[in-house]
């Protein structure tokens, strides 16, 4: 089992919950197929590759969704069986991409990966999407960190 707790105020992380369960919902609702089958000319090849994509993106988010669903989740304290942590981590990397393809879009590379962001000229909804972009990111650098 690895166990740890997140470096960030249960009252922070408890507001940022909704934001979480929405990126979480839109990161699947909104997914592309960005691995497109080689062959496109035979159909029931392109079902089977499809199907396969979606099969294991079900399992990471599932993973993934053990953590959320934890009821010491909201309290900072992430638990997850360890054959569950790749799967978990591929979820973490879907979700990050997503915000940063949606909520943090006006936002540089350099600024998101740096850390430097000035926050007092961001509108909230960029606020937000932040400490949640930076929130999943110690989740996935702890799982890292524990394999």
């Amino acid at each position: 089992m690895i166990e740890f707790q997140l470096n960030v105020d249960a009252r922070l992380l408890q507001s940022l919950l909704p934001e979480i369960e929405k990126t979480f919902a839109q990161s699947y609702k909104n997914k592309r197929h960005l691995f497109k089958c080689p062959i496109t000319d035979d159909e029931d090849l392109i079902h089977a590759w499809e199907q396969g994509l979606a099969d294991d993106s079900l399992e990471d988010r599932l993973a993934l969704a053990k953590i959320f669903k934890s009821p010491k989740f909201k309290y900072g304290y992430v638990e997850l069986e360890e054959s569950d942590a790749e799967a978990a981590l591929r979820s973490l990397t879907e979700l990050r991409l997503s915000l940063r393809e949606n909520a943090l879009s006006e936002v540089r590379d350099s600024e998101l990966e740096s850390g430097n962001l000035s926050l007092s000229r961001r509108q909230s909804s960029v606020k937000v999407a932040y400490f949640t972009y930076l929130i999943l990111a110690e989740i996935q650098e702890s799982l890292l960190a524990s394999e």
